[in-house]
């Protein structure tokens, strides 16, 4: 069976590089360190670290935490955290697949992990950047599990309606990434009639049409629900009024009637 190789789904050379050769010597030391420690438990968490911090959980949360610590005060890091929660509250693929407490146990862990490897040297160079970035002069393992517990606590109050905590731009591309990718057709096809634009866009992948109808539809039944004022969107998307959506809404259902019924 051919080895996988670790380096694969890194976003930078240096963690990458640092991927390949934690993994390697991992695998290299298997044996010994498996006669030294009681139980392989630690070993294999060790040789997840590749992908658990890289990805997921902990590196999102540390983004916005510093997000929050360099925007001056700008930017609440407990405010950022409830939008976090609201998010992964509301999509069921994702609560299902990593739950905000769940979440929570990820940056436990990864204190406990600091404090048993004395620091963040066998972390990967990105996250532990991210780590100091967001510490600042706290002690990083101290850092971990105070992001931990205030995720914990925020996770006990109800989620915050829009009009309390405005959706930020990084939770509205990922609440409505397909919109938000109509966006650059419309700029492209501007000559075109809204109705036509949108016909394009579907028709263009018909017969497979059926995922880009879905989620153009779906997205818009869900601004139309969240935000339904005649300017809808229009915060965000200049052109997303609740005309519009509701007219895109009709556009996409007429083809998928005539063509796919």
């Amino acid at each position: 069976m051919p080895r996988p190789n670790p380096s694969a789904t890194h976003p930078d050379r240096e963690s990458a590089q640092w991927a390949t050769q934690h993994v390697v010597t991992t695998n290299e030391q298997l044996t010994p360190r498996r006669l030294v420690r009681p139980t392989g438990t630690h070993l294999a968490a060790e040789a997840a670290w590749p992908s658990l911090f890289s990805d997921g959980p902990a590196p999102r949360l540390l983004d916005l935490a510093v997000k929050a610590q360099e925007s001056k005060g700008e930017l609440s890091l407990d405010d950022e955290i409830r939008r976090y929660i609201r998010t992964v509250r509301g999509n069921w693929i994702t609560n299902w697949n990593c739950s905000v407490y769940a979440a929570s146990g990820v940056l436990e862990f990864t204190a406990d992990s600091v404090e048993r490897g004395e620091g963040l040297a066998h972390f990967p160079p990105e996250f532990q950047k991210k780590v100091e970035r967001a510490a600042g002069d706290v002690n990083p393992a101290e850092y971990l599990r105070m992001l931990a517990e205030i995720v914990r606590i925020l996770d006990r109050e109800p989620s915050p309606e829009y009009d309390e905590l405005p959706m930020s731009g990084w939770e509205f591309q990922l609440a409505f990434p397909h919109l938000f990718g109509f966006d650059a057709i419309l700029m492209d096809e501007g000559d075109q009639e809204f109705a036509d634009t949108v016909r394009s866009a579907v028709t263009n992948e018909h017969p497979y049409c059926a995922e880009r109808a879905a989620a153009y539809t779906t997205e818009a039944q869900r601004a139309l629900v969240l935000f339904p004022g005649p300017d809808g969107l229009r915060p965000r998307l200049y052109w997303a009024t609740r005309d519009r959506l509701q007219e895109l809404i009709a556009t996409v259902n007429e083809h998928m009637q005539r063509e796919h019924s």
